[in-house]
């Protein structure tokens, strides 16, 4: 069967501001990208696209070798570019092959098998799926969850129509969250996802505070990049990041070193991690006070010297808006490490839903 081939041209005047975040938003989204003539190369599972920068435009190209996995590729690109670029308002629609709405490439169905509470605000779901090699990737750490209602039996999925968008089945949208892949193993078809139940109305912890065995959610992704390899770690995040930091440094080699620091409400939100000897965990409590409202976690991070070349080190930080921003700035500033070696992440803002970060944009997160 040939290729499906679709292209856009989007009227687009400030296209060099954006250039650099657009590409670090594939990358960070699965996508691999190549330096080709005057633009780029863009690869993933689901298909290759080509993005080409004009004066006052951006041109791309998309290839996949399904209707699945092209309507995906089109909704990846289309909504990467939507929120990175979400104060120019660019309309973007698809011409070429069209066929029709499909679900996505990526959705897979899972099932709660069983819950554990691993502290008084941290609770463990493991699930069961089929078919998740494609989750089992230690560079991308990250998926996104669809909720059914409670009781569902015969759930409906959103489908991707030909400029892919989403189309919401008949029961209405489906409320979701990105979540940590805390532990995954495809062969077994297990997966564990850790939510911090923080007493809020979210759709993420509201779910999980009432989950049972037999519960059926849906899971899109992965994405957002993981580890890389360093003589020297730097880990530093808080209640949502604690995932992300546990998962990494159960996936070091023994021989690795380097430096954790956890912020959590208390002690009692401590957790025992498997770490390699030569890696310290700083447990750092607030003691009363809310999340998001101190720089527990900026000035220990500051506090730290590390012991090797900007080369040599790899930082990840996973935290609220605030002290993702502090600490982002003293790495790349004071303490000079290059962007191929700090992943940062703001994985909440106080005071903002998801649904008021989609609509802001990525600066709202970034910035």
């Amino acid at each position: 069967m040939p290729f499906l081939k679709a292209q856009t041209t989007i009227v687009f005047p400030n296209v060099s501001t954006y250039l650099d975040t657009l590409r670090g938003s594939f990358s960070a989204h699965n996508m691999v990208l190549h330096p080709d003539g005057d633009g780029h190369v863009i690869t993933s599972s689901l298909g290759s696209a080509r993005m080409t920068p004009r004066e006052a435009a951006l041109d791309l190209t998309v290839e996949a070798p399904d209707p699945i996995a092209f309507n995906r590729l089109k909704h990846e690109l289309t909504g990467l570019i939507d929120f990175v670029t979400r104060p120019e308002n660019l309309e973007i629609t698809w011409t070429g092959d069209a066929p029709g709405a499909m679900p996505p490439a990526d959705l897979r169905v899972l099932t709660v098998r069983h819950i554990r509470q691993l502290t008084p605000r941290m609770r463990r779901i493991s699930f069961t799926g089929s078919d998740l090699a494609r989750y089992a990737t230690p560079d991308q750490i990250h998926c996104r969850l669809l909720f059914q209602d409670k009781g569902t039996t015969t759930p409906q999925w959103p489908q991707l129509d030909d400029n892919g968008r989403i189309l919401w089945p008949e029961t209405g949208k489906l409320a979701s969250r990105i979540f940590t892949i805390r532990r995954i193993d495809p062969t077994a078809g297990t997966l564990d996802i850790d939510f911090v139940l923080h007493g809020g109305s979210g759709p993420g912890s509201s779910w999980a505070a009432t989950a049972e065995a037999g519960d059926i959610v849906g899971i899109l992704g992965p994405a957002a990049n993981g580890p890389k390899s360093a003589h020297w770690v730097l880990l530093a995040g808080d209640e949502t990041g604690l995932p992300g930091i546990a998962r990494i440094l159960e996936g070091l080699p023994t021989s690795a070193q380097g430096i954790a620091l956890i912020e959590i409400a208390d002690p009692a939100e401590e957790q025992q991690i498997k770490a390699p000897p030569g890696v310290e965990i700083r447990w750092l409590h607030r003691n009363g006070v809310p999340a998001g409202t101190t720089d527990l976690l900026a000035e220990a991070l500051r506090a730290i010297d590390p012991p090797h070349t900007p080369e040599d080190v790899f930082c990840w930080v996973g935290a609220e808006y605030t002290a993702f921003r502090d600490m982002r700035a003293h790495l790349r500033t004071e303490l000079g490490l290059p962007p191929s070696r700090v992943v940062a992440f703001s994985h909440w803002r106080r005071g903002m839903s998801e649904e008021d970060i989609v609509k802001a944009g990525i600066g709202s997160v970034l910035a």
